[in-house]
């Protein structure tokens, strides 16, 4: 794999950080300016800020997790780019892309037609976003038709979560699930532990916010079965005509990290399991 001799630039925005972090971000911002003849086009990068592992900043102000450090992999093996992370809001993220505040949002998002209309996408894929179901070791649950008349946890009515549940409705009319909706803000931890209690017999949930780590840290007798979906999820990129170039160079540069295995490696890292097995 190809190296530069240059460092990434990483800065985190977010309303509440230290001191020391706005002393940062001015160092990086000086070190981008400082590019500027170098014929390496800086790529600011939206990213959020408490969605670990996904993405988040850590008690040192710095933007990790799975998709930050992919993103300083992709500044290793593209030459002619640096890029530039910002911890914000998903809210902020979506609308400094949409402004051109940022040149890229990495936030896990999966293709919609509107999202074709409004971004430029990337052909190659970042990443799965994993639908579960997380049920008690001995529940005898192992699939979703297995949840009829089961007490399922609350679902969201915005989100994947949902959609998924009722597309299998759709195709699977002979079998009825009973739920509520609710905009949920119970910890992911709570949750299942709410599920491992008793209180609900199943849990749908996206397999991106450490569960496995929770489950082994808590010692919660919970499971989380075979994927009800497997969503890729892709880098979304300021619609301009400057940035088709840049669309191609990340495709370029998520290929050769698929192929070098870099991707598995940092899925495993963070989320305790390879989600490329998943086709």
């Amino acid at each position: 794999m190809r190296m530069k001799k240059k460092s990434i630039l990483v800065a985190a925005s977010v309303l509440a950080l230290s001191l020391l972090t706005a002393c940062n971000s001015t160092v990086n911002k000086s070190q981008a300016e400082s590019t500027g003849d170098s014929g390496v086009r800086t790529i600011k990068v939206a990213t959020g800020h408490t969605s670990k592992p996904l993405s988040w900043v850590d008690e040192n102000g710095e933007v990790t997790g799975y998709e930050p450090e992919l993103i300083k992999e992709l500044d290793k093996v593209l030459e002619d780019y640096e890029f530039e992370l910002f911890g914000v809001e998903d809210s902020a993220g979506e609308t400094g892309l949409a402004t051109g505040k940022y040149d890229m949002l990495a936030g896990g998002l999966g293709f919609t037609e509107e999202r074709a209309e409004q971004y430029i996408i990337p052909s190659e894929s970042s990443g799965r976003a994993l639908i579960k179901i997380y049920v008690a070791e001995d529940s005898g649950i192992e699939s979703i038709q297995d949840l009829v008349g089961k007490k399922i946890s609350p679902l969201s009515p915005a989100g994947a979560t949902y959609k998924t549940v009722k597309d299998w409705e759709e195709e699977n009319p002979e079998f009825k699930l009973e739920y509520d909706l609710a905009d949920v803000g119970i910890p992911i931890a709570d949750r299942l532990k709410e599920v491992a209690t008793g209180k609900y017999d199943a849990l749908f949930y996206p397999s991106s916010y450490g569960q496995i780590e929770i489950i082994e840290d808590q010692n919660l007798p919970v499971v989380g079965l075979a994927p009800v979906k497997i969503i890729p999820t892709f880098f979304m990129i300021h619609k301009s005509e400057e940035n088709e170039e840049l669309k191609q160079a990340i495709d370029e540069g998520l290929k050769e990290l698929a192929e070098a295995g870099v991707l598995s490696e940092l899925s495993t890292e963070f989320y305790a399991e390879d989600v490329f097995q998943y086709d």
